[in-house]
């Protein structure tokens, strides 16, 4: 039988105890509909990852050849320059260089998803929500009571996330019927309840505080302004994957350009450097045309040839013959 003669510190426990359980019912719901639209928000982009990535996914790796070719012809040459990743015309080379949406940020409970997301009619997307909020309202980590309690919720919960995001809905039905934490807590006093409510709503509040983090960095990543504008272009009727791919087509063409112009100068160089006289015959030629009182300025063809040469090649910013005194 209860004990009617409380003590103002057990009232006082007892009222604690009253004011943080309904805290904690106040906040466990808009816990669980954060996460389902954090859960909503990345499955809707890795799923608009997932279609760019399948469309120019080869298009980018002849592009990562391309530079590949051009980076090792320009260090040959001792050139530096700019890869198309840099490009600040070419978002999509930009965007595949990066990372996806899911890995830009550490989200909790969650796995990346590594299949398309399934195709579901109206009703069906209808049920896979509700499961969600329903599995989250039983499985979410942030409601556990103890250690071990909340190893349990993590794994449920990381397989809740991952059929959601792949549209699973069978799986969803499967994960209903697991059961809840494999054990129980027993709890000897109001002052062990007060300090167990009080660690679960630390974490509660902790969590929602971190979700309104995660989802302001989802709106600041790269992904999500693009798959915005994909939408905004869908509405205008226009195939917006079309046209990155033919964006990606354009770099490619200029790229391939660009590496057979530095192929045609590196073959250029290599030539004139096996035919050409060396700097030592050249200060000969100039020494015995010095010495000749009637020197004349066309002092010999192989001089000339190597001016053409070394002009040609951008070598000297100034006629080589302004270097020399030769009157």
């Amino acid at each position: 039988m209860t004990n009617q003669n409380h003590s103002p510190a057990k009232t006082s426990l007892h009222e604690q105890i009253e004011k943080i359980t309904a805290l904690l019912n106040n906040l466990r719901p808009r816990l669980v509909e954060a996460e389902a639209e954090l859960s909503e928000r990345l499955a809707a982009i890795s799923a608009f990852e997932f279609k760019l990535r399948s469309r120019i996914a080869r298009l980018t790796d002849k592009l990562d050849k391309l530079e590949a070719e051009i980076q090792e012809l320009r260090r040959k040459m001792r050139w530096l320059g700019e890869g198309w990743q840099t490009d600040p015309e070419n978002e999509a080379a930009a965007w595949a260089a990066g990372e996806r949406a899911a890995e830009s940020g550490d989200y909790r409970y969650r796995e990346m998803p590594q299949v398309p997301r399934q195709k579901l009619a109206e009703e069906e997307k209808v049920s896979l929500k509700q499961l969600y909020r329903q599995l989250a309202r039983r499985f979410h980590p942030d409601m556990a009571v103890d250690k071990e309690d909340r190893k349990y919720r993590t794994q449920m919960m990381m397989a809740i996330n991952a059929a959601y995001a792949a549209g699973d809905l069978e799986k969803l039905e499967q994960l209903l019927l697991e059961p809840d934490a494999p054990h129980t807590i027993v709890i000897n006093s109001e002052q062990e309840q007060l300090d167990l409510l009080t660690r679960e709503l630390t974490r509660v509040q902790n969590r929602l505080e971190e979700i309104k983090d995660e989802l302001a960095q989802l709106d600041k990543h790269k992904s999500t302004f693009m798959m915005q504008r994909q939408e905004e272009v869908a509405r205008a009727g226009r195939d917006w994957f079309a046209e990155v791919a033919a964006q990606l087509r354009q770099d490619i063409d200029k790229r391939k350009i660009e590496r057979d112009v530095l192929e045609e100068q590196l073959a250029n160089i290599e030539a004139f450097d096996e035919t050409a006289a060396s700097p030592d015959d050249i200060a000969d030629i100039i020494l015995d045309a010095t010495l000749d009182d009637s020197f004349d300025p066309q002092i010999s063809a192989e001089f000339d040839r190597y001016i053409d040469r070394r002009r040609s090649k951008n070598y000297f910013e100034q006629d080589y013959e302004d270097d020399y005194d030769l009157d």
